[in-house]
């Protein structure tokens, strides 16, 4: 496929400028398994393709044809059953594909649109997940540590408030927890907003270092248990002195006051 770089191990430079496409590693083993399947069926039928066009890689298949195989996980897995192999799954269109090598990683790479839907939880998280597996496999698998070092995050996760980016979904979280401590806007208020920008910072990949991302995943959790609207308040559910109590500890912890 015209996708793909010599030695079928990347994808090629004028295929990712074509539509300015971004590349993301994945930890991948012995075979296409059903999380691999998932990302690029996902992005397929949110596309409207019914199938995938499949290709296997390498001089002794240079005569194969390229399959079309049905863009439903369960059909994926049950056609391609190759193991050791290198070997691209594409959208019919060419916006988006899968890379498998037999050197124990796989590159999803596509334009916006694919990326969205192939890797929801961002590029850079994407990167960070495959520097981690690369420690644990990259002994045995020298490629795999090279592909790490290649892809590396573009942004740097926050590990305190004062690290976090001005104008960014993560800072009005933050704005917004000190001023419903400091009595300058209401519990329903703090909550309907505070929700907004984690969903905001979520869709943009904000990234945190876990014990600050901990934290704020607390403020979401005591928001769970607290109705926005008294009317439907139940038994239970924590009142508006007692989020303000989780939000003041959860400021302390995260050193803000440091910030």
């Amino acid at each position: 496929m015209r996708a793909l770089a010599s030695g079928y191990h990347s994808f090629s430079d004028e295929w990712l400028r074509r539509g300015n496409k971004a590349v993301a590693p994945l930890a991948a083993h012995t075979f296409f398994d059903g999380r691999l399947a998932r990302r690029i069926s996902s992005a397929a039928q949110k596309a409207g393709h019914g199938y995938v066009l499949v290709a296997r890689l390498g001089p002794a298949q240079a005569d194969e044809q390229v399959m079309r195989v049905p863009s439903a996980r369960a059909d994926m897995l049950r056609v391609l059953v190759w193991r050791d192999d290198n070997f691209v799954v594409a959208l019919p269109d060419l916006s988006g594909a899968l890379l498998m090598t037999d050197q124990r990683y796989a590159l999803i790479a596509g334009d916006e649109e694919f990326m969205r839907s192939s890797v929801p939880e961002g590029v850079d998280q994407a990167a960070a997940d495959f520097k981690r597996y690369a420690q644990r496999a990259g002994q045995n698998f020298p490629a795999v540590l090279d592909v790490s070092a290649a892809f590396r995050p573009r942004q740097v996760a926050w590990a305190k408030p004062s690290d976090v980016a001005e104008g960014s979904a993560t800072s009005e979280q933050l704005s917004l927890m000190t001023a419903f401590v400091g009595d300058e806007i209401s519990a329903p208020h703090f909550a309907q907003s505070w929700l907004a920008a984690r969903g905001r910072a979520l869709q943009q990949h904000e990234r945190l270092r876990e014990r600050f991302s901990r934290i704020l995943n607390e403020v979401f959790y005591a928001l769970e248990d607290y109705s926005i609207d008294p009317r439907f308040r139940e038994e239970g559910d924590l009142t508006d002195a007692q989020l303000k109590e989780v939000v003041r500890n959860a400021l302390a912890r995260s050193g803000v006051a440091d910030g």
